[in-house]
């Protein structure tokens, strides 16, 4: 069964430059395997098209539905980023990652131990007493998930990680400037 096909309108002053800019949407949409197809002029009924592109001139009277922007420039990356947008993404660059927390100013200890404990055998590897925030605890048990390939959560003060990792964990909190104390066996 073939997906029905979506109808973005391309809008403007200049024909040649509606048919570019619709050619560049149709060649990236088509390349993503995406359901959308672009028109640039009204024969196509109007309650047919589900967003509107003005490239340089105003919407069309009457037009309620979503209205979209066509960025300038090259026609193959303002055709991704208007894909981008329908789907629900966006084409706005991510925010760089916030910086690991800083290492503590004194060494601190922390604990290091692997439990199993009500967990039906599956073992978790455990740092505790960490001097940190709830929310600095949190962005460096995401940072240990990462470096360990694998889940965790940080609840209590403390950092449950998947699985036994010591060794990685050990070497990872002692590149922070933490001292490891491992408890348990």
């Amino acid at each position: 069964m073939a997906k029905a096909v979506r109808i973005a309108l391309f809008v403007c002053d200049s024909l040649a430059k509606a048919e570019a800019a619709c050619t560049a949407f149709d060649t990236t949409a088509t390349k993503l395997g995406m359901p959308w197809r672009g028109a640039t002029v009204a024969p196509v009924a109007i309650a047919g098209v589900e967003v509107i592109v003005p490239l340089d001139t105003v919407v069309p009277d009457g037009w309620t539905g979503r209205v979209e922007k066509w960025a300038a420039g090259d026609l193959d990356a303002a055709a991704a980023g208007l894909i981008a947008r329908l789907l629900g993404g966006s084409d706005k660059e991510l925010p760089p990652r916030p910086a690991p927390p800083p290492p503590p100013k004194k060494v601190h200890t922390v604990k290091l131990s692997r439990e199993t404990a009500g967990r039906k055998g599956k073992g978790v590897t455990v740092v505790s007493e960490l001097p940190l925030n709830e929310d600095a605890l949190k962005e460096l048990a995401t940072l240990l998930k990462n470096k360990c390939g694998t889940g965790g959560t940080a609840k209590d003060g403390r950092i449950e990680i998947q699985g036994d990792h010591r060794d990685k964990l050990a070497q990872e909190l002692e590149k922070l400037g933490y001292r490891v104390k491992r408890a348990g066996g």
